[in-house]
């Protein structure tokens, strides 16, 4: 059996060729002569090569915050003819001409999956609940993108687009203007959301606003692109007619059908190899169905994926089963053929003088420039009438122009639907490749221009007036943190002179489009039109609205900081600079107790945040040891009857100490708090052995002056707590640390809650001779010998910074 394929030469012409599509080899791979020949092999070493390459790019790409795409479109196009293929360079091949229907048919086959997953992630909800700032400026980028990507095809790339419209052997050449236009007017979510999480903007009101406008870009790109698909089909209204019916068939007879079949068959969320089995056959004979009715495969696989039951469990568990599998091997092959399929001979066209489709370099950069202004205008001009700053408009109308995977598919469908040849195929994937580069430096430079050169002072509880609202950020990484930290902020006494405003941030790792659609969801929610829809999760988050509901002076608003583990920490820190916040509460637990025994509810990510929180922020820190700290129920806080909370401040000395002070004193004014404050002072003689210690001279001219701070501090507390009763301030005589944990010992099982500071170095003759710097531990020298050992019990712990 033979197969016509196009080719090109020296002269950039075309013209067919056959060859033997059989390529098989029934002696394997082994005792065949040439393992080049023999189609197996010949794909394996092809995936082989893409994903060595690809990973390589993407590894040194990184250093320079570029998304993943541009690696992958890269790795492909220095696999096909541009570079590798060209016999004097390697000698041999790894994409010869009768290997590419098998590399496609691979190819199309993940992407028919990679698109259902892609459906999977779809929210229409996003798009409704979006602000009128962001559907605004999403619609103006498409308004201005589609009208421009159709001249720069017709009047900029060509001398006369009307003779190469009329000479073309394309029957859909004339399509070819308006899928460069829906290109051009995409954006995409997940690339974006990674440019963004490394410039730590995902937070920013102008990283919201990308994602919501994204989202809109994205579902108007889908829109557009299935119609004029259906459109190019033949039949054209026969294809139109049949692709909506199947979409509504979708819509209203699918997808009720499917949830009910899934909530008969699955029990306690648990999915059978069967229902697998039976998504992964249902996904291939959807994209066969909409084949069939003259649209695209991909149709059907998507909104198959866009109608699926929209539980949390079930898509990240398709995900962990197949996505994985098809994102890692099949989707790289997609990638190969979006080389394979780009020609650098091609990019300035035939030179067929009847043609008339040569361009030169000054069209080619001028087409590559003007599709990058083409949405960045659109978006600047809609940010400046919803009176946004000039800097961020150019910045978001930069983050509107990342391409991505969309992009791609459509390039890729628009060639196989002749609507595309080579030349202008080739001339918009260098111009997506460009843009998505592009978009990392402009807001490198921008940013950095741009930021602040005031320094922000420090915000502690201490600067809080008996009249000003107190602002918490409280950080939640698991839904069990979330009620000893409601306990703790109703301790904190929210009244109608200093009401307390609660950041509740969720704590999550930014590794899918899962994760960043949170974001997006946070932004609905406050923007929307409907304020008093809730969004459904099951996130910590809803028990801080839930309290705010019930108690009065709490207002509370939810945030989820989504980044990588490793920068967390900045985006907490620039979320509490940006809220004026003056304490950050995070949950800590020790890894083993002082017995070594290990402790299970030890978190090694919050561990390792709250050091860098503590290192970088510029408020107050409290690092909390929950142990089961439960105040009384909101409604019964004015019945007398109700028990009072003890609570134990333990101060040795320094700024820490003195937070610490200030903010138990704001808990004492609760109606059910019972206060002990225990000062630990030296004795005479460490005072004179500390004198006499060697020490440094500013040492201990230090210690000198800190004991004056602590002295005024202790005075103050006493002359505004001599007439509560239900404050204790007493004295205990301590030299070393192994003194302050017998008295803490004799202490054991009378208080729900310690309070102490983490750093006391330096700032008082106890902790000469026992306690160690600071930067040794997380918790402080007293705190982690509290933490660690058995003298908690079911009291609580707080350290302060």
């Amino acid at each position: 059996m033979a197969q016509a394929y196009n080719i090109t030469y020296r002269s950039k012409t075309s013209f067919k060729v056959c060859y033997n599509k059989t390529r098989t080899h029934a002696t394997g791979l082994w005792n065949a002569e040439n393992a080049w020949v023999s189609s197996l092999p010949l794909l394996i070493i092809q995936l082989l090569s893409i994903l060595l390459l690809s990973h390589i790019l993407a590894y040194l790409l990184k250093r320079l915050r570029q998304p993943r795409i541009v690696a992958n479109i890269l790795a492909g196009v220095l696999l096909g003819p541009s570079v590798f293929s060209i016999p004097k360079i390697v000698g041999v091949t790894i994409t010869p001409f009768d290997s590419i229907i098998t590399l496609e048919t691979m190819a199309n086959l993940g992407l028919v999956y990679h698109v259902f997953m892609i459906g999977l992630d779809f929210e229409i909800r996003p798009v409704v609940r979006a602000g009128t700032k962001a559907i605004s400026i999403a619609v103006a980028g498409v308004a201005f993108a589609i009208p421009a990507g159709w001249l720069l095809h017709t009047y900029v790339l060509f001398r006369d687009f009307e003779i190469v419209r009329d000479k073309s052997n394309l029957k859909n050449v004339a399509y070819g203007p308006i899928f460069w236009g829906i290109i051009l007017a995409g954006t995409n979510f997940a690339d974006l959301t990674q440019i963004l999480a490394d410039f730590k903007l995902l937070h920013s009101e102008v990283g919201r606003l990308a994602l919501s406008g994204a989202i809109i870009s994205d579902v108007s790109s889908w829109f557009l692109f299935l119609v004029v698909m259906a459109i190019l089909g033949d039949g054209k209204l026969y294809t139109v007619l049949l692709t909506l019916g199947f979409i509504a068939f979708c819509v209203f007879l699918l997808r009720p059908a499917l949830a009910r079949a899934m909530s008969c068959t699955t029990k306690d969320d648990s999915y059978s190899d069967a229902q697998i089995c039976c998504i992964l056959f249902g996904i291939v004979l959807c994209g066969l169905i909409t084949d069939a009715c003259g649209g695209h495969s991909i149709v059907g696989p998507f909104m198959l994926g866009a109608i699926m039951p929209k539980g949390m469990h079930f898509k990240q568990m398709f995900k962990d089963c197949v996505g994985k599998f098809v994102k890692s091997l099949f989707m790289p092959l997609f990638y190969l053929v979006i080389g394979v399929r780009f020609n650098s001979f091609w990019l300035f066209g035939d030179f067929n003088q009847q043609l008339k489709t040569e361009s030169n370099v000054a069209q080619l950069v001028g087409v590559i420039i003007l599709a990058f202004g083409a949405k960045s205008v659109g978006t600047f001009i809609a940010a400046l009438f919803n009176k946004m700053t000039v800097r961020d408009s150019l910045v978001l109308g930069i983050l509107m122009n990342t391409k991505g995977l969309l992009a791609l598919i459509i390039l890729s469908s628009s060639l196989d639907l002749k609507a595309l040849d080579n030349q202008t195929y080739g001339v918009m994937l260098v111009a997506v490749w460009a843009m998505t580069v592009s978009v990392g430096p402009f807001l490198a430079l921008f940013c950095k221009s741009t930021k602040s050169s005031t320094l922000k002072q420090h915000r502690s509880i201490r600067s809080v007036g008996a009249e000003t609202e107190l602002r918490i950020l409280a950080c939640t990484h698991t839904a069990s943190n979330a009620s000893g930290i409601i306990s703790l902020i109703e301790a904190s006494n929210p009244s109608s002179k200093s009401p307390i405003h609660v950041l509740a941030v969720k704590l999550v790792e930014l590794t899918d489009h899962n994760a960043a659609m949170l974001i997006v969801h946070d932004a609905c929610h406050k923007t929307g039109a409907d304020g008093n829809t809730k969004l459904q999760s099951d996130f910590s988050c809803n028990a801080f609205e839930n309290y705010a509901r019930k108690r009065e002076n709490v207002s509370v608003q939810s945030l989820t900081a989504v980044s990588a583990y490793s920068t967390m920490h900045e985006d907490i820190c620039n979320i509490a600079d940006e809220k004026d916040v003056n304490f950050i509460i995070i949950p800590f637990r020790m890894q083993t107790t002082i017995d070594g025994v290990p402790d299970d509810r030890y978190d090694p990510l919050l561990s390792e945040i709250s050091k860098k929180v503590t290192e970088n922020a510029k408020c107050s820190v409290g690092l909390f040891v929950d142990c089961g700290l439960v105040t009384s129920r909101i409604t019964d806080f004015q019945n007398a009857s109700m028990e009072s909370h003890k609570y134990a401040m333990f101060f040795i000395g320094g700024p820490d100490d003195r937070e610490a002070l200030a903010y138990a004193w704001r808990m004492a004014g609760h109606p059910r708090v019972n206060l002990t404050v225990v000062r630990f002072t030296p004795s005479k003689e460490a005072w004179e052995e500390s004198s006499h210690s060697g020490k440094e001279y500013t040492a201990y001219e230090n210690i000198r002056q800190q004991k004056q701070l602590d002295d005024a501090c202790i005075d103050e507390f006493k002359l505004k707590s001599m007439n509560e009763p239900s404050i204790v301030l007493c004295e205990k005589l301590a030299n070393n640390l192994e003194e302050i944990i017998k008295i803490v010992n004799t202490m054991e099982g009378q208080y729900q809650l310690y309070i102490v500071g983490r750093g006391h170095d330096g700032c008082s003759p106890i902790t000469l001779p026992s306690f160690e710097s600071i930067r040794t531990n997380k918790l402080g020298t007293l705190g982690e010998t509290l933490a660690s050992s058995s003298l908690l019990g079911s009291t609580s712990l707080l350290i302060m910074q």
